[in-house]
């Protein structure tokens, strides 16, 4: 497999450029960021899940010992797509093995630490039972959480595009509503 750099393939530069296009919701300004600043200096790409129960009223959060709470998610590794890295570390995180949407909610530039530079971060989303049992990382609990109750993140904005995302599903505005209908009574 050819590579660019030594933190990213060119499959995953290809697959995350093809997820900017597609995502539901993007940050302004993201494609151009990510065909020219980022592509400069790759850094590793990064994906999260949101995890929604049936009727998006819960929110699985991942209790981040300085980040707060934030969705389950992390680094994309050399050989993934980034959508096998998001099942890879939702599973790692949460012991959830889940179907997650075809189409990403979110894609934006992230610094995850102020000394970090920044990197694109996908976030994909998915539906589950509140009831299935879930398995921690050791230090970082998991935890179902309401999804209109306050709850402390890391990226703070992240909280408004999940709303809005949240709303369109419900309205059935979107193209993976079929996803939800399978979830939703």
């Amino acid at each position: 497999m050819s590579q660019v750099s030594p933190v990213v393939s060119a499959r995953a530069i290809k697959s995350a450029r093809a997820e900017i296009a597609r995502a539901h919701f993007s940050e302004a300004g993201v494609l151009e960021w990510f065909s020219s600043t980022w592509m400069k200096d790759p850094q590793p790409l990064a994906a999260d899940v949101w995890v929604f129960s049936p009727g998006f009223s819960q929110i699985l959060v991942v209790r981040h010992r300085w980040r707060g709470m934030v969705p389950p998610g992390g680094k994309v590794e050399i050989s993934e797509a980034p959508c096998e890295g998001a099942r890879r570390e939702l599973f790692e995180e949460t012991g959830l093995n889940l179907e997650i949407a075809d189409r990403p909610a979110f894609v934006s530039a992230r610094k995850y630490h102020m000394d970090w530079p920044a990197t694109l971060n996908i976030s994909y989303w998915a539906i589950a039972d509140p009831d299935k049992p879930l398995a921690s990382e050791p230090g970082q609990p998991v935890e179902w959480v309401q999804f209109e109750s306050p709850w402390r993140t890391y990226h703070s904005d992240d909280v408004s595009v999940m709303k809005s995302f949240v709303q369109k599903m419900r309205s059935n505005v979107l193209e993976d509503s079929a996803l939800v209908a399978e979830h939703v009574a």
